[in-house]
């Protein structure tokens, strides 16, 4: 037996060999790719299969060879390496019912700084509170914070000494720059607590289900992987040849059920020269396996999901625009115009909103300003702005407000500008110091008795119970009280039967949820047709025949599919 074992170690560490030297073909550095791992272009799968000679997709053993190689529960080498004494008086003062938002500022970019920094804002007043030089061998992409808030976690970027050599040579990173260990920092000390080594270089960070921190990578063993901020082990993972392609971003469902990954192949053109298709990966969260690919177009960046985890707003950085996705079916329900080079999206509480953020991403040369609001019933635009007052921004991700009313933009050259959601009037511009490079940012509420606080709210959306979206449900402020919901869902309505009070006033809510068109009429209980095309909503006021009776409400469309209103 300990024969076997043996020699199932050296197969693994061959293994592992193999897929380093393979991973370093498919994923040059950034001075030998003249790019960011941001500003790598997509690919796709089904093209790469057919180019005999590509290396295609991501390298690693597999979920399945390790099962074969009894490995139980492998931690790929992801370990706390080094610590620190963390301990000390606050960085900041503060009180019960204060509300925060912690933000990275990195040394990438315009900045002059030469340190990351964590930058501490009072939410409230919108005002800086605490800055801190963070010692750290890399320069973060983003930050987060543990659900319960004592801990902020930086996620490794490029060689922070060779970011700031190459702002003054002119390039961005070089060699060796990435894989550089991930930072955990004491929320109240704002002082280094330990390092991480992932494998790779993590990119962005986000809380899972209230309980632990995700991450995904670059160049590392596990591209995305849930942390345990109690132990900063690793709970599971999903192993980088369990991809066809090369993951960009995740984001879990808003019941945790899923994870969603925007995935791009190992190449970025076919021989024609023609920008191949990303696709979106459906991970089941437990098992961490995938169980459905959605292709969306060239160069897939974020996605934003709805509360019934139904739909998805995928951003393409290449085409400048936005995909409204059915997850379930994986059919694409629309496509909405942008800015230049779309990333972050964050929906508003009733959804019918999306808000992008045109960092100017996928060959648009990173000069993106401007942010848009996008209806996402008529996937329009309804507004573009500049999402700094003098355009020099490079806006990338948009953080909700826990009540709703508020977008936290990051911009990458030097502040974080807060506008009004609903009238997308500028509120404030919060400088970094030495134009530190913000990405994101995480809410934190302290407790009423000032004793713990928790993460309300990050690029992933609404956390430890406190959600603008179910305020909406519960009690949407411009819904009528006499509003009826109706949905054409494979080829039928539901609901199927309504009863109804003689000579009630109704309001209709139609929502076509089919890609077909449909109509509704009744001529018995004259309703004028309605037609309805495909994703469509549309909403009629109604009122109900004063003498009671039994009405078929039907689609002239299609054969079978109708309702019965009853009128008693």
């Amino acid at each position: 037996m300990k024969t076997y074992r043996r020699f199932a170690v050296v197969v693994f560490a061959l293994l592992a060999v193999a897929a380093v030297a393979r991973w370093a073909l498919i994923w040059p550095t950034a001075a030998e790719s003249g790019s960011s791992p941001a500003e790598q272009q997509s690919t796709s799968r089904v093209v790469a299969q057919q180019t005999p000679g590509v290396p295609v997709g991501t390298p690693g053993p597999t979920t399945e060879l390790l099962k074969m190689m009894a490995v139980d529960k492998p931690d790929f080498g992801i370990k706390v390496v080094r610590t620190f004494d963390a301990s000390g008086k606050p960085a900041y003062e503060t009180k019960g019912g204060d509300l925060f938002f912690f933000t990275n500022a990195s040394v990438s970019y315009n900045s002059t700084a030469d340190k990351p920094m964590i930058i501490v804002i009072n939410a409230k007043a919108r005002k800086i509170v605490a800055v801190a030089d963070i010692d750290m061998p890399s320069t973060p992409h983003g930050i987060t914070l543990s659900p319960d808030a004592k801990y902020i976690y930086l996620p490794s970027g490029p060689s922070t000494a060779n970011v700031v050599r190459g702002r003054a040579e002119g390039f961005f990173g070089g060699p060796g720059s990435f894989g550089a260990p991930t930072a955990v920092v004491d929320t109240k000390t704002l002082k280094l607590v330990a390092l991480i080594e992932t494998g790779g270089s993590t990119h962005h960070t986000q809380v899972f289900a209230d309980r632990y921190v995700m991450f995904d990578s670059f160049r590392g063993p596990l591209p995305i992987f849930l942390l345990d901020p109690a132990t900063n082990r690793v709970v599971r993972g999903i192993p980088a040849g369990d991809f066809n392609g090369r993951p960009y971003i995740a984001f879990p469902s808003p019941d945790g059920k899923f994870i969603y990954v925007t995935v791009r192949p190992g190449i970025n053109r076919d021989a024609s020269g023609r920008e191949i298709d990303g696709w979106v990966s459906k991970i089941n969260a437990e098992t961490m396996q995938e169980v459905a690919t959605f292709p969306v177009g060239p160069g897939p960046v974020w996605i934003a999901i709805t509360q019934d985890g139904k739909t998805g707003y995928v951003t393409l950085g290449p085409t400048n625009k936005l995909v409204k996705l059915d997850l379930e079916r994986g059919r694409i329900l629309g496509i909405a115009p942008t800015g230049r080079g779309p990333y972050g999206i964050r929906l508003s509480p009733d959804e019918k909103i999306a808000y992008v953020a045109n960092k100017g991403e996928g060959g648009n040369g990173q000069k993106g300003a401007t942010f848009a609001a996008i209806d996402t019933n008529t996937m329009s635009i309804v507004r573009e702005q500049l999402s700094c007052p003098d355009g020099l921004c490079q806006a990338d991700h948009i953080v909700l407000s826990p009540d709703g009313k508020e977008l936290w933009i990051s911009n990458n050259m030097g502040s974080i500008t807060v506008f009004d959601r609903e009238t997308l009037k500028l509120l404030s511009t919060i400088q970094t110091p030495k134009l530190g490079d913000p990405h994101g940012g995480t809410f934190v509420q302290v407790a009423a008795d000032n004793r713990s606080a928790k993460v309300v709210a990050d690029i992933g959306g609404p956390h430890g119970g406190v959600s603008p979206y179910t305020a909406v449900a519960a009690a949407p402020a411009d819904r009528p009280s006499n509003a009826l919901a109706v949905i054409a869902k494979d080829f039928k309505f539901v609901p199927a039967t309504l009863d109804v009070s003689p000579g009630q006033k109704i309001v209709f809510e139609f929502e076509n949820r089919d890609e077909a068109d449909h109509n509704i009429v009744s001529k018995e209980a004259a309703f004028q047709e309605v037609v309805l095309g495909g994703s469509q909503r549309k909403t009629v006021a109604w009122t109900a025949p004063s003498k009671p009776g039994t009405f078929k409400f039907v689609c002239t469309y299609h054969r079978g599919m109708e309702m019965t209103v009853n009128v008693k």
